[in-house]
């Protein structure tokens, strides 16, 4: 487990800003909740942000332990998904400087099969990022009646929820994007004014070891053109309805 917090840890080190090109698909079946088109909407909290002089221009305006009171208040209400506890995230490492000075610490919270990282402003308390993360191998393991992808994707929405702060009834949404991320085409969507991404690491001499990242952050406007990143509302516009 330490070498997975520590491959997770690299992954949100390297691409705390833009995001990455290779290709990171994963093949997992669709989650058992999907959003459907009329539930893609445009709910954004303007109070979850704020502008900061990071490098990405903006920064959540809730600190580690705001954020784990949400996620436990959506986790309370959502099947096989256990609370969390704040005295459980651990820093990793020194304090680090982005490329703008602003002063950031990285943060972990270890459990038995998937991993919360966050990249936090020290002088704020703020977060910065956040990411769920685990194996690819255990990411894609199912059994007869459930797949680990269905539930890392749902708490992945879960922590984008609490983070981003969209009501309870967007976690389809969220998961959806998530899902989407998996895709050879795209690994990272823009939805109202966040980041949605997948980074993966390859242990190429033990693909058991190798390691994937679900990530949500905000940015200023710009950089969504600048880095080209999807539209997740124009690119769901653009999906085929499914028919029985």
């Amino acid at each position: 487990m330490k070498k997975l917090i520590i491959s997770l840890l690299i992954l949100s080190t390297v691409l705390l800003c833009g995001c990455n090109d290779t290709d990171n698909s994963i093949n997992v079946e669709q989650p058992e909740k999907i959003a459907t088109g009329d539930q893609i909407f445009s709910a954004k909290n303007e109070n979850a942000v704020e502008e900061s002089d990071n490098v990405n221009g903006m920064r959540f305006t809730l600190t580690l332990a705001e954020f784990t009171e949400k996620y436990n208040e959506i986790a309370r209400k959502t099947d096989g998904i256990l609370a969390i506890n704040k005295e459980k995230w651990k820093v990793n490492g020194d304090i680090k400087t982005d490329t703008n000075g602003v002063e950031i610490r990285y943060y972990y919270y270890d459990e038995t099969d998937t991993n919360f990282t966050a990249t936090v402003e020290v002088q704020t308390g703020k977060i910065l990022n956040i990411g769920c993360g685990t194996t690819m191998s255990n990411f894609v393991a199912q059994d007869e009646n459930s797949s680990n992808s269905d539930k890392i994707l749902k708490k992945s929405a879960i922590m984008a929820a609490a983070v981003c702060q969209f009501p309870t009834d967007s976690l389809d949404v969220l998961q959806d994007i998530f899902y989407r991320t998996t895709f050879d085409s795209s690994n990272s969507f823009w939805y109202q004014g966040f980041i949605f991404t997948l980074s993966t690491q390859e242990n190429k001499s033990d693909s058991e070891k190798s390691v994937m990242l679900l990530r949500v952050f905000p940015v200023k406007d710009e950089l969504k053109d600048e880095w080209k990143v999807t539209d997740y509302e124009a690119y769901a516009a653009s999906v085929p309805v499914a028919t029985e």
